[in-house]
């Protein structure tokens, strides 16, 4: 049973996507989590972006990862020396150009196995047109109690 209350949590969840490197250099943002769900926003930024203005395919895909990750993390403890995640799998379908403006994404546990969690994440705009859609598939180990322990 995790040590923090889920808002504790969504609070953690919200500083790990500021304090990342690469969230922080996409402009990624959490704006909201609840058990099982996630919801991020990208910031329209021209560094992110094709010679059109287009959002780059490269841009979109790890939203989709990190909103898939976060809303698995709703489910655990994160940062926490007893919990380990990472990324097994990411699946993305590009549905329409993102052009010059902000992408929402919302990342909704399907499934949650003892350490594989199977994650749907829709990205849309501001307007809720649908952009893209895809799946991730994360798994977070429970270490044990030892686990601050390693070196």
């Amino acid at each position: 049973m995790p040590d923090r209350t889920p808002e504790e949590n969504y609070e953690r969840i919200g500083k790990v996507i500021a304090l990342t490197p690469f969230m922080k250099h996409l402009g990624m943002e959490f704006l909201e989590g609840g058990e099982g769900y996630a919801k991020l926003r990208l910031r329209f930024q021209k560094e992110n972006s094709t010679a059109g203005d287009a959002l780059h395919g490269g841009a979109i895909a790890s939203l989709i990862d990190t909103t898939g990750a976060m809303a698995a993390w709703t489910t655990a403890e994160i940062l926490s020396p007893r919990y380990f995640g990472s990324t097994v799998g990411v699946n993305v379908n590009y549905l329409s150009a993102v052009i010059g403006e902000d992408a929402f994404a919302e990342g909704r546990v399907l499934k949650r196995g003892k350490e594989i969690i199977y994650c749907d994440v829709r990205v849309s705009n501001a307007a809720g047109r649908l952009l893209a859609q895809g799946t991730v598939v994360y798994r977070i180990v429970e270490r044990g109690e030892d686990a601050g322990q390693q070196s």
